[in-house]
């Protein structure tokens, strides 16, 4: 029931800021399009010792193959590392996905403790921040996350999603999204003040942001959906389970009547 209400009300939330992000999306499309290429480290490619994996488990249990599926995802991320010769930091909040990297060996690099389960904007403020600034130094080649993507209230996924490069994220965007924007105008039609080439970070902050809580919300949403899909299903098999229990009862009750009877007419027939 609590699955229930949380899910409608994050389901409102997600409808709500859709057009926003959309709106992020064609802005950060534009960005990248120009005919005079903008330079900015968070446009660029980096190849720096390490990535880093935001995984989103689920916070509570009782959600079927929920973080199983989440894990298998994350451990294809490991692999690749591992080829690549890169150190992978792993970074989730407190939650039920910490039971199963302690089964595997995994040990995370920081472990988000005091996160709500759909964080606020000064929470996710915090952690766009701190990957923006280790890919700005070079010391990140890359930032994901991996969480489950919610399509739809029939069709959720497990999911990885590139963040930075800010360039393979907004290609990711482009893509998915249906275009919304007069793709015939380009970035350089429009006058911004201050100039854009000191307003390419805050954009890119932004977008990062949005994206980052547009994953937590995505998880919140597949989490609950998740179990209310496995309590229904515990019900209907509950269910069956007494439906099948009581027709065995009836028959074992029937026999055990009708073998009496028996005893009673054969009993009968002797004494005759």
């Amino acid at each position: 029931m609590i699955s229930t209400a949380k899910f409608k009300s994050y389901n409102r939330l997600w409808q709500s800021v859709s057009d926003y992000h959309n709106a992020l999306a064609s802005a950060g499309y534009l960005m990248t399009t120009g005919e005079a290429a903008l330079t900015h480290p968070l446009l660029g490619e980096r190849t720096g010792p390490k990535r880093a994996v935001l995984t989103v488990g689920s916070t509570r249990g009782l959600c079927g193959s929920y973080n199983s599926e989440v894990f298998k995802l994350l451990a294809v991320h490991l692999k690749m590392a591992q080829v690549a010769g890169k150190q992978l930091d792993i970074y989730l909040p407190e939650g039920r996905l910490l039971n199963s990297l302690s089964h595997y060996g995994v040990t995370p690099k920081k472990v988000y403790t005091s996160l709500d389960e759909m964080p606020t904007y000064l929470q996710i403020e915090e952690i766009a921040d701190d990957f923006i600034e280790q890919y700005i130094k070079g010391d990140l080649e890359q930032f994901s996350m991996v969480y489950m993507h919610y399509h739809s209230a029939s069709s959720q996924q497990a999911q990885s999603l590139t963040i930075l490069p800010l360039t393979d994220l907004i290609a990711e965007l482009a893509t998915r999204s249906t275009p919304i924007w007069p793709w015939k105008l380009s970035f350089d039609d429009f006058y911004f003040s201050p100039p854009i080439y000191k307003s390419v970070e805050s954009l890119a902050k932004m977008i990062v942001s949005a994206w980052i809580s547009a994953c937590f919300m995505d998880a919140a949403l597949s989490e609950h959906l998740a179990r209310m899909v496995a309590m229904r299903n515990a019900t209907d098999n509950a269910d069956q389970m007494i439906k099948d229990l009581t027709t065995e009862y009836n028959r074992a009750r029937q026999a055990q009547i009708t073998g009496e009877l028996l005893d009673i007419i054969g009993g009968t027939g002797d004494l005759a």
